[in-house]
């Protein structure tokens, strides 16, 4: 491939503005990554140590907590009603004060309990408790539950009991100990953890409603657990990135086993990564203009140099073409104005010396036409006169008029020797005129004739397809037994026009058919030149060197001898197009 000046200057401008821009990308690509992958680690870390630091703080609770199960004034209460109503409050404010330092040994507001199910009554760290049985039992759970109902709020709930018990039934046991966690404490927890980042952490639980900080986007919270819910319904901790309302959030959840819950935290990334993004939008900028003012300089070295040569070429190979009256326009005062004038006064010279040559040339071909069209004669007169006088001696006068009618408009179409071309429909009508006449001395030839509309006005030279249609009757037909048939039809395939001329007659050899078409192509001075030789010959002078004539076995029986050329100033529908 061959490039001028412009597209070589912008060529190594782009080779020398591609690499670095793709080193530029490629390491603010690597950074952004690097970044991403220390700040998923990094909330990694800080998930786990906040989940570990909830977890110490639960399981401390229940380290004080559990004790009571065992604990010398509880079994008291429990097993010994012989005690007075006196001993019997002395032991239960002793179990409540237990209960309120194993409450206020955890690092938020909670509320341990002990029940006596087989006595009806339980005793409570919070002095307003009231023993509900409903509530113990619906309540009861040996793992930590979250509850909507826990007396003064929903929370986290966990029932304990002694080891080795006979039944774990809420109604059957002789005693439990509960722990309640409130959620305004882990809202407390998420708040304070929020503040340390600019993240929107809140605990999830399919199922359940969420615990959110008090200042969360509640809006884009559901979003992420829409996103959420059907990855993380299992105990394994692990990120995403996903966009929300034109931004990239990194979204990281954790799990906690102790409370089987999930921690979610949703932190945007432009904040971290946006300013790098931003000098790369920077840089991509800069890389632009630069690039423009290259293509801009390129551009006016391209205009004032590379353009007057491109015309200088141009014109040569238009004048190559033989378009001797092309000329330069002088659109500078450079040196190159100077080449131009002198390639206008050759371009001149040549085309004075060139029209007397080309002259000649036309009127020596205007020549050969008329003597190509005058060979084309009939040379069934003297048969179809014959007719004409065999069918007065038979008193037909209707066939001698039809006969008369039909020379007469035979011989006023051929006898017309200018060089104006003639329509399709005029051609086809004088073929029509021909048939018919051979149709009277022969009552067994049938025939057809397909013209669409759209191709009636496309102009030919006179007799170009009636000498198909006599090679058709004359040789195709001559020793047909049956019925002759010739079948005419005039289609369009994408760009050309297809004239067909189909016989049902003896046909020819494959090894004649590549004779006669190498026949064609011969000289006037190598070849006889008469009937198809004529045909391919006007048809190669009035339409162009890429018009052919096709010969092939016909799909009736016979021979197919089809006129191709190309459509010139006509738009028509094709063969197949809608």
């Amino acid at each position: 491939m061959q490039f001028n000046i412009f597209q070589k200057m912008i060529l190594l401008l782009v080779s020398l503005l591609v690499p670095v821009m793709a080193l530029y990308y490629y390491s603010t690509h690597r950074s952004v990554s690097v970044i991403q992958d220390e700040l998923i680690k990094s909330s990694l870390n800080r998930m786990a140590l906040f989940m570990a630091q909830l977890d110490a703080s639960i399981e401390k609770l229940e380290l004080v907590s559990t004790p009571i199960l065992v604990d010398m004034n509880v079994l008291e209460y429990l097993y010994n009603l012989s005690l007075s109503d006196y001993p019997m409050l002395k032991t239960r404010l002793l179990i409540q004060e237990k209960l309120s330092l194993a409450s206020n040994s955890g690092n938020w507001r909670n509320e341990v309990i002990v029940y006596f199910p087989k006595r009806g009554e339980g005793i409570s760290s919070s002095p307003a408790y009231r023993f509900d049985r409903t509530e113990y039992e619906n309540q009861f759970s040996l793992g930590w539950r979250f509850s909507e109902k826990l007396g003064i709020g929903s929370g986290f709930t966990r029932t304990y009991v002694t080891t080795g018990s006979s039944s774990i039934r809420p109604d059957e046991l002789d005693l439990a100990v509960r722990i309640n966690l409130f959620q305004w404490d882990f809202e407390n927890l998420l708040d304070t953890y929020k503040a340390s980042h600019s993240g929107d952490p809140f605990f999830f639980k399919t199922g359940y409603s969420l615990i959110a900080n008090r200042s969360a986007d509640e809006e884009r919270m559901e979003r992420i657990v829409t996103v959420l819910s059907g990855r993380i319904d299992g105990g394994e901790s692990g990120y995403m990135i996903r966009w929300f309302d034109d931004k990239q959030y990194l979204i990281t959840y954790y799990y906690s086993a102790l409370l089987d819950w999930h921690l979610i935290d949703a932190v945007p990334l432009d904040q971290v990564v946006g300013p790098i993004k931003q000098q790369r939008v920077l840089f991509a900028v800069a890389s632009v203009l630069l690039l423009i003012t290259g293509v801009g300089a390129a551009f006016a070295l391209y205009w004032n140099v590379q353009m007057p040569i491109f015309r200088l070429v141009r014109g040569v190979q238009r004048i190559k073409r033989g378009d001797y009256s092309y000329r330069l326009k002088k659109n500078s005062n450079n040196e190159f104005s100077f080449l131009m004038q002198n390639f206008n006064e050759m371009a001149a010279q040549i085309q004075d010396l060139i029209e007397n040559v080309l002259q000649s040339q036309i009127h020596a071909r205007d020549a050969t036409l008329k003597q190509l069209q005058a060979q084309i004669h009939p040379h069934f007169l003297y048969n179809s006169l014959g007719f004409i006088i065999n069918m007065t001696k038979m008193k037909n006068d209707r066939a001698v008029i039809d006969m008369a009618h039909h020379l007469s408009d035979y011989f006023r179409y051929t006898t017309r020797m200018d060089n104006r071309g003639v329509s399709l429909k005029e051609e086809l009508a004088f073929v029509h005129t021909y048939l018919e006449i051979h149709r009277l001395r022969n009552e067994s030839l049938a025939y057809s004739i397909e013209l669409p509309e759209a191709l009636e006005r496309i102009r030919i030279p006179r007799l170009l397809i009636q000498p198909l249609v006599e090679n058709a009757l004359v040789h195709g037909l001559e020793h047909v037994d049956d019925i002759g048939r010739v079948q005419i039809r005039v289609v369009a395939r994408e760009d050309r026009v297809h004239v067909e001329v189909e016989d049902n007659g003896s046909g020819m050899e494959a090894v004649s058919i590549a004779k006669l078409l190498t026949e064609l192509r011969l000289p006037a001075d190598d070849y006889a030149g008469c009937g198809l030789w004529n045909v391919y010959h006007r048809l190669q002078g009035h339409f162009g060197g890429d018009s052919e004539i096709a010969v092939q076995p016909s799909a009736i029986g016979g021979l197919k001898v089809e006129l191709i050329w190309r459509m010139q100033n006509i738009v028509i529908k094709t063969e197949g197009s809608p």
